[in-house]
């Protein structure tokens, strides 16, 4: 799955990079995905609400949930982009969710 920093990050990143941290998110956000679709803001927005409960996952950046978000469509192809919505920037992005693909 996810065993090392992207080789385009910088070395800080690298060094800093968690994989098993890094694993959990990847998961958190593909279970926040099967509660419907989401931009990656509201993805942000959910893993934080849903933190406060779920204790085992890493406090992180939302610049890491995001990046993470990249990473489970990249994990999974039933993860796609469904409709694009407008961020609170203004700027218009892609919303995410789960579709059936063919075999």
């Amino acid at each position: 799955m996810l065993t090392n920093a992207r080789a385009t990050d910088p070395s800080e990143s690298a060094a800093a990079f968690d994989s098993g941290a890094a694993k959990v998110v990847v998961e958190a956000v593909s279970f926040l995905y099967t509660l419907g679709p989401a931009s990656d803001e509201r993805i942000v927005e959910l893993y934080a609400e849903f933190r406060k409960f779920r204790t085992w996952w890493p406090d992180v950046d939302p610049e890491t949930v995001r990046k993470r978000c990249s990473d489970a469509r990249r994990l999974d192809s039933r993860l796609q982009k469904v409709s694009t919505t407008k961020s609170t920037h203004g700027k218009t992005v892609g919303v995410y969710g789960y579709v059936e693909v063919a075999v």
